[in-house]
């Protein structure tokens, strides 16, 4: 029965992490991409730099599609992202998804769409 639960789980991250999203935001501006069973993050300040780090967790919203709501969680990080219309305030761009990052030190707000 446990290696059962392992399989299930093995398979479910995989394929709930199949997605690849390029997101980004602006005042400040920023830039992150979830690809695989990773996160990077640019900062456009002179103090900041690139992280990146692995996907320690997926939880989709309960009730509801596996990519419609969902977090994903870092060791330092956490991305909330939710399917809908979304405008970065300062283009004509139209991205699918909305997406809220948090840091230690910071909460960000962007649009995402998917990879290309």
């Amino acid at each position: 029965m446990k290696k059962l639960i392992v399989l299930l789980s093995i398979v479910m991250s995989s394929s709930l992490l199949a997605s690849d999203l390029s997101c980004g935001g602006t005042e400040p501006f920023w830039d992150l991409e979830i690809k695989g069973s990773t996160v990077t993050y640019n900062g456009f300040f002179a103090d900041e730099t690139t992280t990146k780090e692995e996907i320690v967790s997926k939880t989709n919203a309960a009730g509801l599609a596996d990519d419609f709501a969902f977090v994903i969680k870092t060791p330092n990080a956490t991305a909330t992202i939710v399917t809908g219309e979304c405008s970065d305030g300062m283009s004509d761009t139209i991205y699918s998804q909305h997406i809220m990052y948090t840091t230690a030190d910071s909460v960000l707000y962007g649009c995402c769409n998917p990879a290309k």
